[in-house]
């Protein structure tokens, strides 16, 4: 096991080589905001003009939320995306904004107040949307293998919109993104990969390995479990209203509860998986090649998973 990167190593691609689990390492949130930021992006993304004070007013609410810079469509047209997680349903709005006026936006978006004086811009039903991390300021890897791929499943995807954003997170699992409305996060994408995630044939367990997990689980041993769901019941379990829970750790062994319903029938399903924790890699980076990573990533195996009836 490589325990740190030689000058000249890419992260991604050493984690890649050496099959590293990239399960439980998904972001956690209810909240989810796009910001155009017109490019280039500085380390971190939040130095940008644009969003000098944004990052202090998030730190003033405690729920888990992300915002990420995406790149714009139209520099005289800026928008503020915003999935929000309202009763189980994820909701996605979409508001025109002026550069002086963002954090104003933004103070009603996390209050949940009535948005007035914005422009508000007319959504489609279950429109399917793919955020990529190409932030090359942050790392070499997501801004290379992130690019490119983004650019490419914008000219082959067009019922899909895709953004390239600021860091996910992850970047040593690049092509990393996340995927909407279904709040699961993915590793070391390519194009066959993205042609599944947005077609009708299965999911298999290669491609779900590459999942790092569902947005709506902890970071860690939940997400592990919930993502062996899709398993047992196909893409099908996106759709489903579902919560997990750590209902025991005793050494290195895990049991996690994961239950879902279904949102029409309302039929209820579960599952109990046991975990392993089975070793520590390390959490390499491209800008800290030659040093020792302070950083450590639990590397999980599923050992049981008991399906209830």
């Amino acid at each position: 096991m490589l325990t740190k990167l030689e000058v000249g190593q890419r992260c991604s691609e050493i984690t890649r080589s050496q099959e590293i689990d990239s399960g439980g390492t998904a972001l956690r949130a209810d909240l989810f905001l796009a910001v155009d930021v017109p490019l280039p992006w500085p380390k971190p993304v939040f130095n940008h003009q644009l969003l000098m004070g944004v990052e202090e007013l998030l730190s003033n609410h405690s729920f888990p939320l992300r915002l990420v810079a995406s790149v714009p469509e139209n520099n005289n047209a800026l928008t503020l995306t915003a999935y929000t997680l309202n009763d189980d349903s994820l909701n996605r709005q979409q508001w025109v904004f002026n550069p002086p006026d963002l954090s104003s936006l933004l103070e009603r978006v996390l209050e949940g107040q009535t948005i007035e004086g914005f422009e508000e811009v007319p959504q489609e039903e279950q429109k399917r949307e793919l955020w990529i991390c190409t932030q090359g300021s942050h790392d070499v890897c997501c801004g290379s293998e992130g690019t490119s791929l983004a650019l490419e499943a914008s000219t082959k995807f067009s019922e899909v919109e895709i953004r390239r954003v600021s860091h996910l997170g992850g970047h040593r699992f690049a092509p990393t993104a996340i995927t909407f409305p279904e709040r699961r996060m993915w590793s070391h994408l390519n194009m066959e990969d993205l042609q599944t995630i947005f077609g009708v044939s299965s999911i298999d367990d290669k491609l779900t390995r590459k999942c790092r997990g569902w947005c709506g689980s902890k970071t860690g041993a939940e997400q592990v479990a919930e993502r062996e769901g899709l398993k047992i019941y196909g893409r099908d379990w996106d759709r489903y209203v579902r919560k997990s829970e750590i209902i025991s750790e005793e050494n290195s062994e895990i049991r996690v509860q994961v239950d879902g319903i279904h949102p029409e029938s309302r039929s209820q399903v579960g599952f109990e998986a046991v975990l392993q924790e089975v070793e520590k890699t390390p959490v390499l980076s491209c800008d800290k090649a030659g040093s020792i990573p302070n950083k450590w990533q639990t590397q999980y195996e599923i050992k049981k998973v008991n399906v209830h009836s």
